[in-house]
């Protein structure tokens, strides 16, 4: 059935009406909702299509799907990603052990815990009940809703303000984005610091991964877009850093004093410009279908050699690829997934089965489709036992230890 949705032409970030289609990648289910049976199957499916502003580069889903029903049961786990629990480790470490914190989107609690190992006070808040409750049943001090009006009043009068707030990879997510800036600024101590990790829309376009556009995610945010949304309220970008996270990620430090605009600062803003200048010059739907027919066509060869072919990895991009080229259990009889939420459970719309990894011990796969291609070196740890052929599916390229 079709999903409530409505549409936005205006920028968020800048307000400008310059926004062109990106791409079209079809109707698609909601890329983290799981079904358990297909004779329980009554999945939302909508058209995803992808503008981007030509002025400040936000992306947008032209479509914003209802944040309630997104996240009312969410299926994402943070903490079973080795690679992500060593980030948060490591980003902890800069948060001064007698500070007041406030994780937005903390999810299953994998930065409250480092936090809490050296005694920082904590305090995290996620909408989806089943994950918050992993939390709160861990001992991480997790409010279950959303980062709304409502919510950051009772904060502010239960708590009060905060030296850091982070937002962690859930900027994205947020239907409402001033409101959730004005509840930052509300919450911010006056000396205080905002972090906010973002998939970086240069990232994605670049490196033809056309599948992180997904519904969870109706804004993909770029620097120009990013400072022009905070000015607008108040809040100012002194500091960006590369991370690895999501395939490429960027880390904003923002205050409410604004500084001189520094070298580092304006060369990202250059590199930006000059990167987009180019990229509005080509068509990205030619070069996305290439590519995902390039993985469909190989699939298809695989079958016919008589191949055994296997996922691993079904984060929400699976979802994407699987339904913009319809690939389905004829082609990938199975994905495996560590997550215990997930197993055993269907891939969206197409289906897939999702299985715990012990389901290879006696399939012994010839190759192997690493959808979650950013954890590779933990994946392989495991797989290479196997002496299968490794890839990742966009663009379609062998993988190497």
């Amino acid at each position: 059935y079709n999903v409530y949705c409505y549409s936005m032409f205006i920028c968020t970030c800048c307000m400008s009406d310059t926004k062109k289609t990106l791409i079209n990648l079809g109707n698609q289910p909601y890329a983290n909702k799981y079904p358990s049976s297909e004779t329980k199957l009554n999945e939302p499916i909508n058209n995803l299509s992808i503008e981007i502003c030509t002025k400040c580069y936000t992306a947008s889903t032209k479509n914003i799907a209802s944040r309630k029903i997104m996240f009312e049961e969410y299926f994402y786990l943070s903490s079973i990603n080795s690679e992500l629990v060593k980030h948060f480790k490591n980003l902890a470490k800069i948060i001064p052990p007698t500070s007041k914190l406030l994780d937005i989107g903390s999810n299953d609690g994998i930065f409250l815990k480092p936090l809490q190992e050296k005694n920082v006070n904590a305090l995290g808040i996620d909408p989806s009940e089943n994950v918050g409750k992993i939390a709160n049943e861990n001992g991480l001090k997790t409010i279950i809703g959303f980062f709304d009006d409502k919510n950051t009043s009772e904060i502010l009068n239960n708590y009060g303000k905060f030296d850091y707030i982070i937002a962690s990879s859930i900027f994205t997510h947020v239907e409402k984005s001033d409101e959730f800036i004005n509840n930052v600024f509300n919450l911010l101590n006056d000396n205080g610091t905002f972090i906010l990790e973002i998939e970086y829309i240069k990232n994605i376009l670049s490196n033809i991964e056309f599948e992180r556009f997904y519904f969870d995610r109706p804004y993909y945010f770029s620097i120009k877009g990013v400072m022009n949304i905070f000015e607008k309220n108040k809040l100012f970008v002194n500091k960006i850093e590369n991370i690895s996270p999501h395939g490429g990620s960027l880390r904003f430090f923002i205050s409410k004093e604004k500084f001189n605009l520094s070298q580092d600062l304006q060369y990202f803003l250059n590199e930006e410009d000059k990167f987009f200048k180019n990229f509005f010059k080509n068509d990205y739907q030619k070069i996305a279908q290439h590519e995902a027919t390039r993985l469909k066509n190989f699939l298809i060869k695989l079958k016919e050699q008589g191949d055994k072919v296997i996922g691993f990895g079904c984060p929400a991009r699976f979802s994407t690829i699987t339904n913009f080229i319809n690939i389905d259990k004829s082609l990938l009889p199975f994905v495996i997934d560590d997550s215990p939420i997930k197993q055993n459970k269907l891939s969206p719309g197409k289906h897939i089965p999702i299985v715990p990894r012990e389901f290879l011990e006696n399939y012994n796969p010839d190759v192997i489709i690493v959808f979650a291609y950013e954890y590779f070196n933990s994946i392989y740890s495991y797989t290479k036992k196997f002496k299968a052929d490794h890839y990742k599916p966009i663009p379609l390229s062998q993988m190497n230890y």
